[in-house]
Formats: C-alpha cells, structure tokens, sequence
C-alpha cells in the first residue's frame, strides 16, 4: 500500500480531473433534479462521482467508498471496514445551481474512524486543500504549495456560518457570549478551509449533515492547529451506524477555545 502522502498525490489529481468535469457543466445550461430528501443533484454532481469513484477504484481496489451519490453499504457490513473513503462529489449543489462559485469536492480516507487523509477542492477558485495526519496541511494554488495554520484567536471573533442553515446558528452565536463578532455567510465545506487557513476563528453548525461534509475538513483544520468536535467536546468519529453527525463546532486555536467552552457551559 502507498504511504498516506503518496495517496494524496493521487486524490489530488482525480480532484483536478472532476474540477474540469463541474466547470464544463456550470458554463452551458443543464437541468436540476431532486432526490427523495428534497436536495438538487445535476449532471456535476454525477460527473464529478464518476471521475472520483473509478480513479480511487483503479488506484486502490481493496479499500470501500461511501459517497453521497452512492447507495451506502448497510452497517453489518461496513463495520467490518477498517479504512473507507468518504466522498462528496460536489458538496454545496444549492451553491453550484446559483452560480455563486461556494462549492467544493471533498474527499476523506478514514483509518479505524478517524481521517487520514483529507483534500477539499474549490473549483472556481482554482484552490485544492490537502491535510495527511501528522504532516500538516496545505494550499495548492497556481502551482504554488503553502502551509496554512489556524488563526490565534483575538477580538473580534470572526464566526461563519451555513448561508442555508444560518438561524439556529446565528442563534447559537448570540448565546455563546462572544461579544462584538463579525459573521461571514458561506456555502459548502469552505468553511472549514477558511478556518484552517486563519481567516475566521469558529464555525458552528447546529443541524444534522453528514459524514462526508466534514471528515475532509475536519483533518483540514485538525492539522492546522484547531479542532471539529461534538458537543460534549469530542472529535468527530466516522463509519458510524447512522452516518449523519448530529452538529460539531469548528475552530482554530483549540486550546483557547477549549478553555472558553468550558468556561462558558457551552460543551454538555
């Protein structure tokens, strides 16, 4: 098997090949489905899921994939699954049928419920993210590669938050005695980059998601320097029975806020 880095080389290349794949779409006219739950999928969605699914298929055979576009395997037989992938083909659709260009491709290996490799690609900023466990992550923009690290928190606080599940988070923020925080509202797992890169300090979210929104972002920030936990304060786990998380907080700096949640009865 290659090494974690090596794997990456590869996750990063079948990301670039589904960026085209998303671009070509969002420049002509296409239609806009909706599945049982109500959530759009387009023609970019199911490209970017071909193009991924079979380089990680023809790569390395013997490791699972979940993805949002494909029917997960039932938890009998996935917890017989040491590692997986995790896969969101485009996460952030409702962005991409606006045109707005807040969308990504998130892409996670996940070793005994914990990601190892993590790579988030923004298409229309031409930016890949790629996070490995214990090496650190990194921007890879215009053939350039740069080490990016959480921000210190300082004041004012500088919170993000879902454009499509803003309320209760917002409501969240204002309990969380922050005092005066700019608020910054952003589609699709950008977030957790913009946290990992020092350009907000926390990112709260309130409603159910699922495991292939974070995992990616999660080890984004993690080798950063911050942290995605539950409410009572613990990472996330993945390859769970029920793969939705139930909410995470994300953050930089992690033992400032550590230290804040606790101090503020905001962890149960």
């Amino acid at each position: 098997m290659d090494s974690f880095e090596k794997m990456a080389e590869t996750v990063v290349g079948a990301v670039s090949r589904a960026r085209t794949k998303i671009l070509d779409v969002m420049a002509r006219p296409f239609d806009v489905e909706y599945k049982e739950d109500r959530s759009p999928v387009t023609a970019a969605d199911m490209a970017s899921q071909e193009v991924l699914v079979r380089v990680l298929q023809d790569s390395y055979p013997d490791i699972p994939i979940i993805s949002e576009e494909k029917a997960a395997e039932p938890y009998a037989v996935r917890r017989q699954w040491d590692q997986l992938w995790l896969l969101d083909p485009l996460d952030g659709t409702k962005e991409f049928v606006r045109r707005n260009g807040e969308f990504t491709v998130n892409v996670a290996l996940i070793v005994g419920g914990r990601p190892v490799i993590g790579v988030l690609d923004w298409p229309q900023g031409g930016i890949t993210y790629v996070a490995v466990a214990g090496a650190g992550s990194y921007r890879l923009s215009g053939g350039q590669t740069a080490r990016i690290h959480t921000r210190p928190l300082s004041p004012p606080c500088r919170a993000i938050i879902s454009r499509s599940h803003r309320q209760s988070e917002v409501d969240w923020l204002d309990s969380a005695g922050l005092g005066d925080h700019s608020l910054l509202l952003m589609g699709s797992a950008l977030k957790f980059c913009r946290i990992a890169e020092g350009a907000a300090d926390i990112y709260p979210r309130l409603t159910p998601n699922m495991e292939w929104d974070s995992a990616a972002g999660q080890l984004l920030i993690e080798e950063a320097g911050g942290q995605v936990v539950d409410f009572a304060g613990e990472p996330l786990h993945y390859n769970k029975p029920d793969l939705h998380n139930e909410g995470f907080i994300a953050v930089g700096e992690w033992e400032t806020w550590h230290q804040y949640f606790r101090g503020h009865n905001l962890l149960q």
